[in-house]
């Protein structure tokens, strides 16, 4: 069939309806660009397989796929070196979640479903990578204090001098000293820096660094020249905490790479799954039955009697069938 004759049967359209039913963007795009065959073989292999995804859903349910993502992408440029950050990771430990579960709906055990089973086999549940992710990231993306015994310590520090450093300088925003010289008692950052507002006036009676300037240019942003060590020790401590931080983001994404062809199967058969399953749906809405498949050319055919006279009772009607010279009734 060439795309001529597709596109006038609008083929594309029932791709379109087909592919509303997936769950991810892989199966989606597999959705969109299927193409009739002309292989009996073929076909009377994908209406097994979704003779047995509604087989599967009738009995367990339809699965969830919503969680997964093609990052193929992503895990390709991880094996070149580059640091996956954290929105990639939670995405890679969804889509590892998606595939064991799908395992465990389908099972390996292919005496029911056996080629839905043997798409299951090519899932890789990757438990020691999801669960690595699963430690080191909040579902916000932001590394847990657990994610190594240095990055909790320096956080621990952290604390502490930012703790430090802040009740330094709220005494100096109350000291009798500072009265009438402060903006307003309120201390806020610039740069990195904690600074407190000192009116432009009285520059000269707080010694230190101006890191910022309003835009009336009527308060200056100043970090008291007594809190500058302190200040200098809590930086030294924020950026303990971004290499550390940097490494265990780099450590997983080695990990993403030792394992990107493992996981790159999976995610492909995590979009043929999609697939079939979708098909399912789409059938089942339509309340579609499995025509039988003929060769090409045959003009031996024989009607269905059981399935057609158990899902029509008492009703008989004559009909002729033209390309092989019979007529029947049913």
């Amino acid at each position: 069939m060439d795309l001529k004759a597709l596109r006038l049967l609008e083929f594309h359209k029932v791709c379109e309806r087909l592919a509303a039913f997936t769950g991810f963007a892989l199966g989606r795009r597999l959705a969109l660009a299927l193409e009739p065959s002309t292989d009996a073989a073929v076909v009377r292999e994908r209406q097994a397989l979704t003779a047995e995804a509604r087989d599967l859903v009738a009995r367990r349910g339809g699965p969830d796929l919503s969680g997964a993502h093609d990052l193929r992408p992503q895990i390709e440029s991880a094996c070149l070196g580059r640091v996956l950050v954290p929105a990639e990771l939670l995405e890679l430990r969804d889509t590892v979640a998606v595939a064991r579960r799908l395992e465990r709906t389908i099972g390996r055990d292919d005496t029911r479903w056996p080629r839905l089973a043997a798409i299951a086999r090519r899932l890789e549940p990757s438990p020691a990578l999801h669960d690595a992710i699963q430690e080191a990231l909040d579902d916000d993306g932001k590394v847990r204090d657990e994610a190594s015994p240095a990055l909790r310590r320096i956080r621990k520090e952290l604390r502490v001098a930012a703790e430090r450093l802040r009740r330094q300088l709220e005494g100096m925003l109350g000291s009798e000293a500072l009265r009438g010289v402060l903006q307003d008692g309120l201390i806020t950052q610039r740069n990195g820096r904690y600074v407190i507002p000192v009116k432009a006036d009285f520059r000269g009676r707080v010694p230190g660094v101006v890191h910022d300037t309003s835009d009336s240019g009527a308060t200056l942003f100043v970090e008291p020249l007594a809190a500058v060590e302190s200040g200098n020790r809590l930086r030294e401590l924020q950026l303990d905490e971004e290499k550390e931080i940097d490494r265990i983001l780099r450590e997983l994404s080695g990990r993403v790479a030792a394992e990107a062809q493992p996981l790159g199967e999976s995610i492909e058969a995590l979009g043929d799954l999609d697939l079939v399953f979708a098909a399912a749906q789409y059938a089942s809405v339509l309340r579609a039955v499995a025509p039988h498949i003929l060769p090409a050319g045959s003009r031996n055919w024989t009607f269905p009697w059981p399935a057609i006279r158990s899902s029509t009772p008492r009703r008989w009607c004559r009909f002729r069938c033209a390309w092989a010279g019979t007529s029947a009734r049913w």
